[in-house]
């Protein structure tokens, strides 16, 4: 159709094609970040992927192989949990994590509620469930839950941060990054993907956790580094993120050279992680910008100072407009086009289709949602 052939994909809008690599190629671009959301690879509790998931992660990396783009993987959940209205951890996870609290009007604690951006019950479309529990409950500890829930369809379509630090969500993120089940789970499903793609020269990086919502950088940090250390013991060569709340390039650099001297627990990686991070010669330091610091200059500098005390190379995954991207380019930092796919037909803007039988995706933030902006060197189109 017409939003197909304006985008390059002229065969289907339901996967990655050769059309696509024609218009990555022919706007001088050689790279994707592709989602392997954890929720939908492993929707149940098994040492094994789902196979469907399988089938089309071949399809497309034996398709990158073949006309040389890079693939980095992206664990692209947003906002923690399918659980919590958001997207990423499976609902088996959330059933261990937060069992208690899985279908009901979601609430936002201390100390997050201290923050009036954060407070879920102040988010625009809240009020169209509120407390009403029935609304809540329909459909609780179903996979698509976030889905199909109309409480959560309700709030979660621009993606907003407040339901990332939600007391299910923060309850999701506490058992995925704690040393315990839920962490080992994590690096579970990585192992899992690293002995998919190891014979694919394209899949060149992982992106853990998209944007992790959690101040608990010490576990966060602990985790990236279980994970890497499973992960290049299968492919030895692939390169890995590690990234901090939100992933953000808020903190300057010299905040972790301070923490290199006073580890403080919770809010600083250990003394043995940091050492493990300058010793490794397969992390980097993976970041977004939105807005915060104030300029994409800024941020650069901030990640520059991380990159110098940690001796870790990074890369801008994501950024909305083309200010970043400019920014990032100058300073000799990878950096990535983001926009989003239009490889889904999930919500309002697709004429909420039934989930899961008419549709075949799930976009939180719908189609497009950063710049609709291609950035070039030195000019926009």
């Amino acid at each position: 159709d017409s939003t197909c052939a304006q985008f390059g994909n002229c065969t289907t809008c339901y996967t990655f094609n050769e059309a696509d690599v024609d218009l990555i190629k022919l706007e001088g671009r050689n790279f994707i970040r592709l989602g392997v959301v954890w929720a939908g690879a492993q929707p149940r509790d098994e040492d094994a992927l789902d196979p469907a998931f399988v089938q089309r992660l071949h399809a497309v990396l034996n398709l990158t192989d073949q006309t040389g783009i890079h693939v980095m993987l992206d664990n692209h959940g947003d906002m923690t949990a399918s659980a919590g209205c958001g997207n990423g951890a499976p609902m088996w996870i959330s059933k261990v994590a937060a069992p208690e609290l899985i279908g009901l009007p979601l609430k936002t604690g201390f100390p997050y509620n201290l923050i009036p951006s954060l407070q879920i019950d102040k988010l625009s479309g809240y009020d169209h469930c509120g407390d009403n529990a029935t609304k809540w409950a329909a459909y609780a500890g179903d996979p698509n839950y976030n889905l199909l829930n109309e409480c959560c369809a309700a709030i979660n379509g621009p993606n907003p941060g407040a339901t990332g630090y939600t007391t299910i969500a923060q309850k999701n993120m506490d058992y995925m990054i704690n040393d315990g089940p839920g962490r080992a789970a994590f690096v579970r499903f990585w192992t899992l993907v690293a002995e998919e793609i190891k014979y694919h020269p394209s899949a060149f990086a992982l992106e853990l956790m998209n944007e992790p919502m959690s101040i608990n950088r010490r576990d966060m940090y602990d985790t990236w580094r279980a994970v890497t250390e499973a992960v290049t013991a299968v492919i030895p060569d692939i390169s890995v993120s590690i990234a901090d709340t939100g992933e953000g390039a808020v903190l300057p650099g010299w905040v972790d050279t301070l923490g290199d001297f006073i580890p403080l627990p919770y809010l600083t990686p250990s003394e043995d992680t940091v050492k493990w991070i300058k010793a490794s010669s397969n992390v980097f330091y993976a970041w977004h910008y939105y807005g915060n610091p104030s300029t994409p200059q800024e941020a650069v500098k901030n990640v520059q100072g991380v990159s110098a005390d940690w001796d870790v190379p990074s890369f801008l995954t994501e950024h909305g407009g083309c200010s970043a991207w400019f920014a990032a380019a100058n300073a000799s930092i990878s950096h990535s086009y983001w926009h989003y796919s239009c490889y889904c037909d999930t919500g309002p803007d697709f004429g909420n289709k039934k989930v899961p039988t008419e549709t075949f995706g799930g976009c939180l933030l719908g189609w497009a949602g950063a710049s609709p902006y291609r950035c070039y060197n030195d000019t926009l189109v």
